[in-house]
């Protein structure tokens, strides 16, 4: 058959394709029903999801995530700055307006005595690092001396017992050692405490503990305005409330992405159809171009939910931002059929469909490159955006001509001034060309010497300021430790793992490292017995020295009772301090058999020398994680390892150009090379701090920019109005969403947005100079 049986055989192929597509478009639009609606499905708000996964050493990205979930759940909130009952009051104050939110304040004198009775069975065999240091190099008649000063003091130190049973106070001095290790004390059945810089300032404890994950909307939005019900009843009496914890940096995260995709997604929206209102005048393509880009977005929803289970607030937030680039196969679509009868539009297609689907693979491909780091984010945001486009484009080959109505497209007014404003672009001879290039070269100079380059992770908190505020201030007031750095510790048995979290802390108090360990709370079996054997050594030295002193004689002190055992002591109250940081069996040891792994806490590692220093240490079964440099150094492996996939890009890009532009290719492609760069100087002397999330847009930038070459350079005339006007609107379609995404809170959308806003205006710019003069 001729080429003119073409456009029959399209419209045939078109009428049975349409059909198919309509059967998975609603399958995709039941699907999202069935997850949003019936299923009650949420997006995740959590920023570590995000975040790649240690794939060298899968037992680090475990023991982080469980320290992440086991505080999931916990608000902590200070409430004070005055003497000790003004907060008193204040926190029940704080309570009482809370409602039924399971928090807890005051304790009663049952869980008081459940710490000493836990621990004094096995007291015999309890030392501090300072007695036991004491104990190992005292002589006898010094340790027999302060045995009697403690028995003849008026007010000594902590003694729990008779003296006779322990005469240098040693439980006494151990629990205090375990005291001192948390600044919260129990004063009149109250968690309480002072502010190290200015004691006479009293604070409030108040532990609020959540039924479900801190990380669940529906959970966020029920407690945010009790805790703003509570905060306001304190403060009416004067006090300050300082809160803390993940579920509220979660609650703020969601909230900044929800209001996000309202305004990035409306305002796309909003803009793209006045567009296409003075571009086309008349219902139908407004109707067809927002129903294209519907489709894109639900089954982008769809496919990604089947990929990877769930949807992550910043995957939808860019994916608002997708209706520009998604709307761009429309209005091409329409462009091309102003002025046609509708019998022509299937001639029209058989001409289209070549050029616009290699401008779609150019967009597909930038997307799917995103694909390429070990981020589950971006992987997500690829997947979703590829499979939105990708819908979007075969919602208007197939369905477009079946419903764009069946008389002659006339062409708008404002169509043809935007078009015809084509012939305002000179097309640049060589000579013009280098010009250019010189003029980009001392713009790039200019960029280059101010360009700064910084990977560290923590550019892009994107927190509210009052909350990062409150949660230094609560860090610096209850001195915690850290959550960025800290070594996991592995042992094939529980007291094997308790063994090497002792040797380790032996050390990193050595380098003045002060360290929050489970074993501080639950000394290992052996140094348990060592413990005992040393006190009673010493005890018994010391006897006949004390009994010769007295003048009287002493009884021998009791043996050691009981052991402390690691499963009673994960079930009593005493290991509330520390038992997030048990994590039990978690991942596997170098013989492929199961461990028991706990973490060790660090406070105070604030330089790169420290940090330096701890990750020197090698101890069997230690690990040190340092997250924050972890990804920091992820961050720019990758921006290095983009910069060059974005090269090759060019190269494969070129290469598929050629095959239909031949010699002419370079006019498609160049001019979004030149964008590319322009852009990185500007963004440079604009003070941005290049990063990861500036190299990845140029990506996509290399598919947009592309198209429009793509799309010039088929009808490269300056008289030619169609083209041009194609090529307008979507810029202008891309401009809006990318443009509002450049206003988005999250720093690394926020980056994503101003590169494409900067790269896409700069692209449809400098692309018609590049064209041929016929």
């Amino acid at each position: 058959m001729s080429s003119a049986g073409q456009p029959l055989r399209l419209e045939r192929l078109t009428r049975r394709l349409a059909g198919l597509w309509l059967v998975v478009v609603l399958a995709c639009l039941a699907h999202n029903a069935w997850y949003w609606v019936v299923h009650k499905g949420a997006p995740v708000t959590d920023m570590l999801a995000m975040l790649p996964r240690d794939e060298q050493r899968p037992l680090a990205a475990q023991a982080t995530q469980a320290l992440a979930d086991a505080g999931s759940r916990r608000i902590s909130v200070l409430i004070g700055g005055g003497d000790a009952t003004q907060a008193g009051l204040a926190a029940d104050a704080f309570l009482k307006a809370l409602g039924d939110v399971p928090a807890r304040h005051h304790v009663d004198d049952a869980n008081q005595n459940a710490w000493l009775s836990f621990y004094a069975p096995a007291r015999a065999g309890l030392l501090s690092s300072q007695a036991r240091a004491q104990l190992s190099s005292a002589a006898t008649e010094q340790l027999a001396d302060q045995a009697l000063a403690a028995l003849y003091q008026p007010v000594g130190g902590p003694r729990v017992g008779a003296w006779a049973d322990d005469p240098l106070g040693l439980f006494g001095q151990w629990l205090a050692e375990r005291a001192h290790m948390s600044r919260v004390r129990i004063q009149d059945g109250r968690l309480m405490l002072t502010d190290p810089a200015a004691p006479e300032h009293h604070h409030a404890l108040v532990l609020i503990e959540l039924p479900g994950s801190g990380f669940e909307i529906a959970a966020q939005r029920a407690l945010q305005p009790k805790l703003e019900a509570a905060t306001q009843a304190a403060k009416v009496l004067g006090a300050s409330v300082t809160a803390a914890g993940v579920p509220l940096f979660a609650a703020a995260a969601a909230e900044q992405a929800e209001r996000e995709i309202h305004t990035i997604g409306l305002g796309s929206l909003v803009g793209i159809v006045a567009l296409t209102l003075l571009a086309f005048r008349s219902l139908r393509p407004r109707l067809l171009v927002a129903l294209s880009m519907v489709v894109g977005l639900g089954v982008a929803s769809s496919i990604s939910l089947l990929v990877f289970g769930e949807l992550h607030l910043v995957t939808l937030v860019f994916g608002a931002s997708l209706l520009g680039v998604a709307e761009n196969y429309g209005s091409n679509y329409f462009s091309a059929r102003q002025g046609l009868h509708a019998s022509e539009r299937w001639a029209m297609l058989t001409r289209q469909i070549p050029v616009v689907s290699l401008a779609m693979a150019t967009t597909v491909i930038g997307y799917a490159l995103l694909a390429l780091p070990p981020f589950p984010g971006l992987r997500q945001i690829a997947v979703f955006s590829a499979v939105g486009l990708v819908a979007a484009f075969v919602t208007v080959l197939w369905w477009f001509p079946l419903l764009d109505g069946s008389g002659r497209m006339q062409p708008t007014r404002f169509a043809h001034w935007l078009g015809s404003r084509r012939a305002l672009w000179p097309s640049l001879g060589r000579r013009g060309i280098a010009v250019l290039l010189l003029a980009s070269a001392v713009v790039v100079a200019w960029g280059a010497s101010r360009l700064r380059v910084d990977d560290d992770i923590r550019q892009l908190q994107s927190a509210p300021a009052s909350l990062v505020a409150d949660q230094r201030e609560f860090s610096r007031l209850m001195q915690a430790p850290g959550l960025a750095q800290f070594f996991v510790v592995q042992g094939e048995s529980e007291q094997q793992l308790l063994e090497r979290e002792e040797a380790l802390t032996t050390q990193l108090r050595a380098l003045k490292v002060d360290a929050q360990a489970v074993s501080d709370w639950l000394p290992s079996l052996r140094r348990q017995r060592e413990d005992a054997a040393l006190m009673a050594r010493r005890a018994g030295e010391m006897r006949p020295v004390l009994a010769e002193k007295l003048g009287q004689p002493l009884a021998a002190s009791p043996v050691q009772q009981a052991v402390i055992d690691p499963q009673a002591w994960l079930a009593s109250p005493v290991s509330e301090p520390v038992r997030a940081q048990w994590l039990g069996r978690l991942g596997q040891l170098g013989n492929g058999r199961d461990g028991f792994t706990s973490v060790v806490l660090l406070k105070g590692v604030d330089t790169a020398q420290t940090r330096s220093a701890l990750a020197a240490l090698k101890l069997d079964g230690v690990s040190w994680v340092d997250k924050v440099g972890e990804v920091s150094e992820l961050l720019g492996r990758y921006r290095q390892l983009m910069t060059a996939v974005l090269a090759l890009g060019f190269v494969l890009t070129w290469i598929a150009l050629a095959w239909r532009f031949g010699r002419s290719a370079w006019r498609a492609l160049a001019p979004t090379a030149l964008a590319s760069v322009l852009t990185m100087a500007l963004l440079a002397m604009g003070g941005q701090v290049l990063q990861l999330f500036h190299i990845l847009p140029l990506l996509i930038l290399l598919g947009l920019g592309v198209d429009y070459g793509i799309f010039l350079l088929e009808q490269p005339g300056r008289t030619e109005t169609r083209p041009f006007l194609s090529v307008t609107l979507a810029a202008a379609s891309t401009l809006l969403s990318f443009g509002l995404l450049a206003l988005s809170g999250t720093p690394a959308l926020q980056a994503f947005g101003l590169t494409l806003l900067v790269g896409v205006f700069l692209a449809w710019l400098l692309t018609p100079l590049f064209m041929p003069h016929a």
